[in-house]
């Protein structure tokens, strides 16, 4: 019985064998000598031609443009200001002078307004030189004011009253939490005078009430009275 597979391979050899036989008829040789190759130029229909595909590429550039620099805003805040009375001298007598400093002044930044002098214009004197002040401590509402020992001798001793007046005075009003002030010399308590001329003890707190004798407008006092007299005229009786 013949297969399909059989029958497949029989006409292929029927095929080749036809093939081959027309070859041999019309004179071709079927060996590799018997091939030439054709020159380029004779090659019909550019058929030797290469196909080139050629791929494109698109670049997108994106261009970022810088942002303009930013200025810092400024804010101002406002300092509160406050006026403090700085005391100085005319005539032997204590004068104050408003000035106006932030608020919360130290006793350090008073005493640097005060040995800063009297402002420019202003006819006042003062007995208080940058350097007097060497520094100041509070304790209590007590403020304890060290002195520089070669300066406060070069103060004649008639004058060192006032000197220490200028110096009570403007501490007390312008740190308005202090109640009185003691004085150092070189880190050592001592004993200064009063307004009245009398001299306070070593260490002893003094107040503003010390000295407010030698200011030029002495504040009034709180038992001062005025008694107004008034006298009625006597009648007169004509008597005809």
């Amino acid at each position: 019985m013949t297969t399909h597979r059989g029958l497949r391979l029989a006409s292929a050899a029927v095929v080749v064998a036809s093939f081959s036989s027309i070859a041999a008829g019309c004179g071709l040789s079927t060996s590799d000598d018997s091939f030439s190759p054709i020159p380029t130029d004779e090659i019909p229909f550019g058929l030797n031609a290469t196909s080139t595909s050629t791929t494109t590429t698109t670049t997108t550039t994106t261009t970022v443009l810088d942002a303009p620099p930013t200025i810092p805003s400024t804010t101002t805040i406002p300092i509160r200001q406050e006026p403090i009375e700085v005391y100085f001298l005319t005539r032997g007598r204590l004068q104050p002078v408003v000035i106006d400093l932030p608020a919360g002044v130290s006793p350090d930044q008073v005493a640097d307004v005060l040995e800063d002098g009297p402002p420019t214009g202003v006819a006042l004197d003062t007995l208080i030189e940058d350097g007097l002040i060497v520094n100041s401590n509070e304790t209590g509402g007590v403020l304890t004011v060290d002195l520089d020992p070669e300066m406060f001798d070069r103060i004649p001793s008639t004058q060192q009253t006032e000197a220490i007046a200028q110096i009570v005075l403007t501490m007390l009003s312008s740190v308005r939490r202090l109640g009185q002030v003691t004085f150092t010399l070189g880190g050592e308590p001592i004993a200064v005078k009063k307004g009245d001329s009398l001299l306070s003890e070593v260490g002893e707190p003094l107040s503003y009430d010390d000295y407010a004798m030698l200011l030029v407008t002495q504040p009034a006092t709180a038992d001062a009275t005025t008694t107004t007299t008034t006298t009625r005229p006597t009648d007169t009786t004509l008597v005809p």
